[in-house]
């Protein structure tokens, strides 16, 4: 059923909490004094203008990033990130919730705000916030009630379009859609288990996942999702000395690769092998090591299955715990400051001495200290929660419970077991558990609220009903 149309003071009331929740997702790149930048940002601010591959970087963020050169400054960009984001949220929250659900939007707003990193996340130059955006919209398609088909196909839009900023969310979003189809089975043979509505959620899974070769097809005539991929996996090979292992094994006997020439010279970790002082330059870089990377990484498989299996095993469970704010968002005096001069000269004067610029960096310890046990907490909340939900047949937040919980640990497999686990990793998406805890909870109060005016009511008839039979009694026996 849909849900009455907004009208007079109550839609006042949405837009002013509707805007409220957008500047509180802007409000550490307004405290900043300019959008937050990472180390990924140059290169999708210059793709921006050029249109050009970095081998590296899938192009459609560089295409969104397009935002900003339209209206002629960076400010653009989180703006629409957090328009975006609260449109999912308050979308989610109506589909969700029963009664009162501007009281509860806002309050879903102010906890993520506060609790989570999730502003942080959307304050930056990067498409980090949309991962869990991708996720939440898949929900709400899926198990939300009550929404206008206008209002679901926005959500279906803003979904793909989340889906397809990166190829970690391409991924999860393809784990998904698995975690759809057999929800769907299950859904045949037990009753308690929620049943999706699948065409618009595999609709925008599967739209999603297509945009990123069709946007690399339109733009550099190749329809490909990522070229990096193989060179990825081996830095991670390298960082857990798998692939030390398989080039000791077979460069003694001869084997045609560049890499055993530099076996002895291979760095501790992923990120200096890419972009440390380390051998990979020299054997060329990301296109000359694109085909032997695969060799490499498919023969260290085929000869330590179990080191390869261990070492994704201690990755996954790394990344499921590395959830906390603010990783690299440090001093970028000497990076990002030619692309600012060439793309952007007006916004320079604000990007040097917004506070990222300024020594000592920003300090994310308490925040850390403050947003970490209880975005635990909230993880172990969902977990319950989707428990309590099965067992009260709460169809619709054990769905909600199921994605999320799905999406989490898919998050964790992607990038901590077949790549290389990283705190911003598992933080950008860490604040769909506390989101789903609060309006689990909520919905379960009022499960409960409506199932206890039923019972009063139902007691209340039966008290009137046993009145009037004592007064017709009293009255039969006073005509006698």
């Amino acid at each position: 059923m849909s849900r009455a149309p907004l009208t007079g003071w109550k839609l006042a009331w949405h837009a002013l909490t509707f805007v409220l929740v957008v500047a509180l997702l802007m409000a550490p790149a307004l405290w900043n004094g300019y959008p937050l930048v990472y180390y990924d940002s140059e290169d999708y601010v210059e793709m921006a203008f050029t249109f050009e591959p970095i081998i590296w970087r899938i192009m459609t963020y560089g295409v969104f990033c397009t935002i900003g050169r339209v209206f002629g400054t960076l400010w653009a960009i989180p703006l629409v990130h957090a328009i975006l984001v609260t449109w999912i949220l308050h979308e989610a929250v109506m589909g969700f919730i029963g009664r009162w659900r501007h009281m509860v939007f806002l309050g879903v707003g102010l906890a993520v705000a506060l609790f989570t990193g999730l502003p942080w996340v959307a304050s930056q130059i990067l498409a980090d916030v949309f991962a869990g955006t991708a996720v939440l919209g898949v929900a709400v398609l899926a198990f939300g009630e009550g929404l206008q088909p206008w209002r679901r196909f926005a959500v279906a839009v803003i979904t793909a379009v989340s889906i397809c900023l990166h190829m970690s969310h391409v991924a999860v979003a393809a784990g998904l859609l698995i975690v759809m189809i057999l929800i769907w089975v299950l859904s045949r043979v037990l009753r308690r288990m929620p049943r999706p509505r699948m065409l618009a959620a595999c609709l925008s899974l599967i739209g999603g996942i297509l945009l990123v070769p069709a946007t690399h097809y339109a733009l550099i005539g190749r329809a490909v999702f990522s070229e990096s991929g193989q060179v990825l996996q081996l830095a991670l090979f390298v960082q857990n000395g798998i692939a030390k292992m398989y080039l000791d094994e077979v460069c003694p006997a001869g084997a045609d690769l560049e890499m055993c020439e530099h076996k002895d010279e291979l760095p501790r970790t992923a990120d200096e092998f890419l972009w440390g002082d380390s051998p990979f330059d020299e054997m060329g870089g990301w296109k000359a090591m694109h085909d032997e990377s695969g060799r490499i990484v498919a023969g260290a498989i085929r000869r330590f299955p179990q080191e390869v299996a261990t070492a994704a095993a201690i990755n996954f469970v790394e990344q499921l715990d590395a959830i906390e704010s603010g990783e690299d968002l440090v001093p970028m005096t000497w990076h990002f400051v030619k692309t600012m001069l060439r793309r952007y000269p007006d916004e320079f004067k604000e990007f040097r001495y917004a506070r990222q610029q300024r020594r000592p960096p920003i300090n994310f310890k308490p925040i850390n200290d403050f947003q970490v046990p209880i975005n635990q907490a909230a993880q172990l909340v969902t977990l319950g929660l989707l428990a309590l939900a099965w067992k009260r047949r709460d169809r619709t937040t054990t769905g909600l419970a199921l994605v999320v919980i799905m999406a989490l640990v898919g998050n964790a497999i992607v990038c901590g077991a077949l790549s290389n686990p990283h705190d911003r990793y598992q933080n950008r998406m860490v604040w769909l558990a506390l989101f789903t805890a609060v309006v689990g909870a909520v919905r379960l109060d009022q499960r409960f609220a409506g199932q206890r005016r039923v019972t009063i009511v139902a007691e209340n008839k039966a008290l009137a009903e046993e009145a009037a039979a004592t007064q017709s009694q009293g009255s039969a026996g006073g005509a006698s």
